[in-house]
């Protein structure tokens, strides 16, 4: 016999969900920033490609957002 879900298991979930979207986040635009300013200093385009790497770790953190999500409203 399956107990009900409670609250608490409710918002335990919610801060999970947050806490991997924001590190998901934080990381993707980082790992875009540093890259594209360790290219830009290789290549002397500053700061064109630290502002592509960090678009493209705004995008890549947005697509993992939405697959995290998907996988958390699944179950």
């Amino acid at each position: 016999m399956e107990e009900p879900k409670t609250k608490k298991s409710g918002l335990l979930t919610a801060i999970a969900a947050t806490t991997i979207i924001g590190t998901e986040l934080a990381i993707t635009v980082l790992l875009g920033f540093y890259g594209g300013r360790l290219l830009d200093s290789k290549l002397g385009t500053d700061p064109w490609l630290m502002i592509t790497g960090i678009l493209a770790g705004v995008a890549a953190g947005i697509f993992g957002i939405v697959h995290t999500m998907q996988r958390f409203f699944k179950n």
